[in-house]
């Protein structure tokens, strides 16, 4: 039975979270830089939590890290699956009412959580509709004891965070259509009056009014909302409205604000020195509501525009990059496709066209000497030769089993995907020493068909290949598994790790070919590369492309 002391820690401990929430959603309520956002959530849940990481779906279903801080170390940028980044399987972990996954890390601590903490909170978000990209939310607590309220306290986080997201990761112009975001208006002046009159107009106009009475608390409140229209007087006590414009037009974050300057003065120098320090508008007191409440429309309307013409811009660029990319990975197939050509060529010539030649000559010598009766050899020379004929169509039997092996695998026939992979596996450890071992779960695992297995087996092939050439690795590990409705191929070395660079590098025609196997095949691939660690090539296919 709990005694009134424990009670009241828990009370205290669950107000406490409460207060934590309340400062987050204080956070996410407006739009903010990435990596301060972090550090405000973080902040507002230090009592509980050291260290946290958001990921995000990405097309290829694999997670792309969003945000982080606290971390001992960067938490890795892209990642096959949440697995790779916990060092465990958080789904499989226990877990309060809800989705908050509480998992005790031990052995499989990754490097980017660090040495002191042994619990990690995973909690997953978004995903419900068109707009609402999943995601993955990981807390590193400091205590290993958890209670309900902490789950609760982190799952209304995660869920203030997606709406975040869904938010402040629109597409430019996108506030236009219904249920959209009301314009957010930044008054700035220092009658009490005047604030109080605009603020009735607007918000019976359907405008967010925010209002600040002195220049430096405008520029601050400015900096932290990012209004979509703020309003400046001309006069005001701590600082003029043109120097207070000059300075937001060489902050990063209000540099593209429209600004509308509100002055008594309606001398012609007035209206020039505030449209040369940057001013969208010009409006004279007194002036009327409609005519107001028609500028900032019209000016928030201009500026949405343009956002959404540089969005286009950027769009359009990065299409006709992917066009030049497709161009360049079609021409660098061809070559790949020209000289397996040129291989098996050589492979024809060099060894079964010299065997079938020798055998030939072999054949019409003997021809020659069995048509002359008077002269016919013993039969132990006839024998001899006929053997010498045979020896060589034997080895242009092998040879022609050796190019059709190289073609399609005959284990790959019999044995499928797997069955192909353990004896690549098994041939490579032959060959070279290095330990080659193939991992699968045979009650999961689901067939695939031939085409799909004899790319895959390629690639892999590929992966090797480049392991023995490169990687100085003693150990390679091959891993087939289903993940979530996907076929899931992993290749891991514990070699010197490729370097960032050499992934997209022109000359490397292997990992050219290797993506371009895995687009015929719909599979998106990703390798991944950690100096003196090794590197993992993950393939990842979903079954609903069979």
């Amino acid at each position: 039975m709990n005694s009134p002391a424990d009670g009241k820690r828990e009370r205290d401990l669950v107000c406490r979270r409460m207060l934590a929430f309340a400062s987050v959603a204080e956070h996410l309520a407006v739009p903010n830089d990435l990596s301060a956002l972090g550090s405000q959530i973080l902040a507002s849940l230090r009592d509980d939590v050291e260290a946290l990481a958001v990921y995000q779906a990405v097309e290829d279903h694999g997670l792309a890290l969003l945000l982080h801080a606290g971390c001992r170390q960067p938490p890795p940028e892209r990642a096959a699956d949440a697995a790779q980044i916990c060092g465990v399987e958080p789904d499989g972990a226990a877990a309060y009412d809800g989705g908050a996954r509480i998992v005790d890390l031990g052995a499989a601590r990754p490097e980017w959580i660090g040495e002191g903490p042994s619990t990690l909170a995973a909690v997953r978000f978004g995903g419900r509709g068109e707009q609402d990209t999943p995601g993955l939310a990981l807390f590193v607590l400091r205590h290993p004891g958890h209670t309900p309220s902490l789950a609760a306290l982190l799952e209304l986080t995660v869920h203030r965070i997606s709406q975040a997201l869904m938010r402040d990761m629109a597409p430019p112009g996108g506030q236009s259509g219904a249920g959209a975001g009301k314009i957010r208006v930044l008054l700035i002046d220092d009658e009490a009056l005047l604030v109080a009159h605009l603020r009735r107009i607007l918000e019976r106009a359907g405008f967010a009014f925010h209002a600040a009475q002195s220049a430096q608390a405008g520029f601050d409140l400015a900096v932290s909302i990012q209004p979509d229209v703020i309003l400046i007087d001309k006069v005001m006590p701590d600082l003029d409205g043109v120097k207070l414009l000059r300075r937001m037009r060489s902050h990063e974050l209000l540099s593209t604000v429209p600004v509308i300057m509100l002055s008594g003065q309606a001398d012609e120098a007035a209206r020039v020195a505030a449209l040369g320090e940057g001013a969208d508008d010009f409006v004279v007191k007194p002036f009327s509501a409609k005519d107001l409440v028609a500028r900032i429309d019209a000016n928030v309307r201009l500026v949405r525009l343009r956002r959404n013409a540089v969005w286009r811009q950027g769009e359009l660029l990065r299409l006709r990059q992917s066009q030049q990319e497709l161009r360049t990975l079609l021409d660098t197939v061809q070559r790949v496709r020209d000289d397996e050509r040129r291989m098996l060529a050589r492979e024809v010539h060099d060894q079964l066209g010299q065997l079938l030649t020798a055998a030939k000559i072999d054949i019409r010598l003997l021809q020659d000497r069995i048509a002359e009766p008077e002269r016919l050899p013993p039969v132990r020379d006839m024998l001899g030769e006929l053997r010498a004929v045979l020896s060589s169509v034997d080895l242009a039997i092998a040879a022609v089993q050796d190019i059709a092996a190289l073609l399609r695998p005959p284990e790959l026939e019999e044995g499928g995907l797997v069955g192909a992979l353990r004896w690549q596996a098994a041939d490579v450890q032959r060959r070279t020493g290095i330990d080659c071992a193939v991992l699968h779960d045979p009650a999961s695992y689901v067939e695939q068909p031939p085409f799909v297995a004899g790319e895959l087996l390629r690639m892999c092939q590929e992966a090797l290949t480049n392991v023995l050439r490169h990687a100085g690795a003693t150990r390679v590990v091959i891993q087939v598994a289903m993940r979530n409705a996907s076929l899931l191929v992993r290749i891991c070395d514990n070699g010197a790790g490729i370097p960032r660079e050499r992934l997209h590098d022109p000359a490397s025609l292997g990992l050219k070919g290797m993506r371009e196997r895995a687009a015929s095949i719909r599979a998106s691939i990703h390798i991944y590369g950690r100096p003196g660690r090794g590197t993992m090539v993950a393939i990842r296919r979903r079954l609903a492309y069979r």
